[in-house]
């Protein structure tokens, strides 16, 4: 498995990926705009977007950006292929850019809180809308 800041030839096959592996009916799609073809690209335009590619095919990708008034990064967007999953991957893509802390929002209502608690993330803080967990690996 490689793992890469995606550069611009990867673009339609991360904007698949994504398009194939986020659910607009998953409760921690919040946004429209995790769906958004370019959203996607000019992540990947500003070196944004880390991908894990197997045999060519991308297998996991996420998107962030450093928070420069907290001195952290927030991971805005992240998918891992189904056969991928259960397997640790995004804690190794995490790992490429881990100087700071990586943080993630998570709408308190979504199952998916359950995967952060149980993947080691750490509750940092919650607020009526989102919890915020923290990976500091």
């Amino acid at each position: 498995m490689q793992i890469a800041l995606a550069d611009i030839t990867h673009a339609p096959q991360v904007v698949s990926f994504f398009k194939k592996n986020l659910d607009r009916n998953n409760s921690a799609v919040y946004s429209e705009e995790f769906l958004c073809p370019l959203g996607i690209k000019a992540a990947i335009r500003r070196k944004q977007m880390i991908v894990a590619i197997v045999e060519g095919q991308v297998v996991g990708a996420f998107r962030f950006y450093r928070k420069k008034t907290s001195n952290s990064i927030s991971l805005y967007q992240f998918a891992i292929n189904e056969v991928y999953r259960g397997q640790g991957v995004l804690k190794k893509m995490l790992k490429t850019i881990n100087e700071l802390p990586i943080l993630a929002l998570c709408p308190i209502e979504s199952k998916f809180n359950e995967y952060f608690y149980k993947s080691g993330w750490h509750l940092q803080e919650q607020n009526v809308e989102f919890r915020v967990w923290a990976f500091n690996d």
